[in-house]
């Protein structure tokens, strides 16, 4: 889930480094050649990124998709234990409507009917919590990228760094562009330090 997640998040990614230029699209491979080419000999820097390296080595990512199963099992727990008490609850009136007097039976249903709102409601307020750590994560994850590109760019070597992903406008680009590695490297290198200063921060408490 979270890889597919990301995977849509990624897609949207394009840092342009000076005045906003716009994106070469190639449409074919030798279009793409010769766009490459006019880009070289205009002066413009172009580099990209292949997304789905991205997405399974950045360990940010691999935590934020573990912090999210987890939770999501965590949901699932919750939810089923409610779903229990108030079955038992159900059939505990169910039992006793046998001998319910009138008011009492009246009294029985409007408690049934507020065990299935309550459960609608408890259910919804779990994925309205979900997903905004869903979005939570996505807006931290582009933010760091962002970030990272702004100072692996801070001395202007490039013009743009675009996003390569399967399906894309961009569908070709030579490899002597990419600067996949080095941008996932500095990316965990970032976040080791991060995690570690938390981890420092924390035995401190």
């Amino acid at each position: 889930m979270m890889k597919t997640f990301f995977a849509a998040t990624a897609a949207l990614l394009l840092f342009s480094a000076c005045n906003e230029k716009p994106a070469p699209q190639a449409a074919s491979k030798s279009q793409a050649s010769d766009t490459t080419a006019e880009a070289t000999s205009s002066g413009l820097n172009v580099a990209f990124i292949y997304g789905d390296s991205v997405n399974v080595r950045y360990q940010f990512l691999i935590d934020a998709e573990k912090e999210l199963e987890r939770e999501g099992k965590l949901i699932d727990e919750r939810i089923r234990r409610k779903y229990e008490r108030a079955e038992k609850r159900a059939a505990e009136l169910q039992r006793e409507a046998p001998s319910m007097g009138q008011l009492e039976m009246q009294e029985a249903q409007i408690e049934m009917q507020n065990l299935q709102v309550e459960m609608q409601e408890f259910q919804e307020k779990l994925a309205r919590d979900f997903r905004k750590r869903e979005v939570e994560l996505q807006t931290n994850y582009l933010a760091r990228i962002n970030t990272f590109l702004e100072g692996y760019n801070s001395d202007g070597r490039y013009d743009m760094i675009m996003n390569f992903q399967p399906g894309g406008n961009l569908l070709w680009m030579s490899d002597a562009f990419d600067i996949t590695d080095e941008v996932v490297e500095g990316l965990n290198a970032e976040y080791e330090k991060e995690m570690a200063a938390e981890k420092a921060n924390a035995k401190k408490k």
